[in-house]
């Protein structure tokens, strides 16, 4: 494991600066935010893993609950260091000490299944865009209305679970200008193409179901038609309901009976999956994969999605490339914490030197 070859300055990199320790309102919320997102993991755990794992359950829930109550009462006895991404960590290290690895396999696994057959519905309606500018906009909101679709999110969970309403969520996706609104000078450098501004992209998986089968992916997909071969970089192991690497390469296949243009790019070598070498819901990127790297090295653009990969963490990262941040603020307390309100949109474009 390594820092990212494309930081502009690894030695000054900072995955997440938001020192919980000085922001007892922040910190007050981020207890009782994992205090509660546990609960509703150990609900998925029972449906995941039956009866039989009810003493791993419980033992694991009091655990946790045990850690947030010594939080609370002395914020500093995890080293002295407390952020998002350490409760993060901690989270999963309970989780697979008991042996509850991946409690929303079902999650996933439904999620991508009805996602699918929404995705050629939305292909044809990304073809019938003629103008380059509008499909671009279309695609950008696509991620964005794919953030809606987070089981583990309570802002979202209870919005619209089901990936056969998002056509209508992407009507509800907030009009332009958003909180950071660098489309403009993003949709300039996107109608360069063909050939594509970038001959190599790296993108970075967040969430499974609509998230990435029909936010991610069309966008992704109209990168590649354009030039660029895409290196998607997915989590090795499970965290909560991203998607892994297995099972990312496992949805593209699928996507592509029923997508010709997909199914050519496969052929062609135009996608790449790999691991990230994260294993949280946020990233890291001073502690990546070797193999990403290797992939990375002569990439050209780098795009973070989703609201854990892209503002909890890397909000403010430099990169020796051009950078896209796209992500819908699913958290209010968060939101605030950036200047925006619930449901804001970040379309954040960094070009080096401009």
């Amino acid at each position: 494991m390594t820092s990212f070859c494309l930081l502009k300055d690894p030695g000054l990199y900072v995955a997440q600066d938001w020192d919980l320790l000085a922001d007892q309102a922040g910190r007050d919320f981020w207890l009782a935010h994992f205090e509660n997102q546990f609960a509703a993991t150990a609900g998925h755990a029972a449906q995941q893993y039956g009866r039989t794992a009810g003493k791993r359950i419980a033992a694991a829930s009091a655990e946790f609950a045990g850690l947030i109550q010594k939080l609370r009462a002395d914020p500093a006895s995890l080293d002295g260091k407390l952020n998002i991404m350490v409760l993060d960590a901690v989270r999963r290290d309970i989780l697979r000490k008991h042996g509850l690895d991946d409690p929303y396999t079902k999650v996933k696994t439904h999620a991508n299944a009805a996602a699918t057959e929404v995705y050629p519905q939305l292909i044809r309606k990304v073809r019938a865009i003629a103008d380059d500018r509008q499909r671009w906009l279309y695609l950008v909101k696509c991620v964005m209305a794919g953030n809606i679709f987070d089981t583990g999110s309570p802002a979202t969970m209870n919005l619209s679970n089901d990936p056969k309403n998002f056509l209508s969520a992407l009507e509800k996706v907030k009009p332009r200008p958003w909180l950071a609104d660098d489309f403009d000078a993003l949709v300039e450098d996107l109608c360069s193409a063909p050939p594509s501004k970038w001959s190599k992209v790296v993108v970075f998986v967040d969430n499974a179901g609509a998230d990435f089968i029909l936010g991610l992916m069309p966008l992704v997909r109209e990168l590649a038609l354009d030039g660029a071969k895409i290196v998607l970089a997915a989590n090795e192991r499970p965290a909560l309901n991203d998607m892994t690497v297995d099972e990312t390469i496992d949805v593209i296949e699928r996507l592509a009976v029923t997508d010709a243009d997909l199914a050519a790019l496969i052929k062609a070598n135009m996608l790449e999956v790999l691991a990230s070498g994260s294993d949280l819901p946020l990233l890291d990127l001073s502690e990546v994969s070797e193999p990403l790297n290797e992939a990375a090295a002569d990439a050209e653009l780098v795009i973070l999605e989703g609201m854990g990969r892209a503002v909890e963490t890397n909000y403010d990262a430099a990169f020796k490339v051009d950078s896209l941040r796209l992500a819908l603020l699913k958290n209010e307390t968060l939101a605030a914490h950036v200047g925006g309100q619930l449901f804001d949109c970040i379309c954040k474009y960094a070009r080096p030197g401009r």
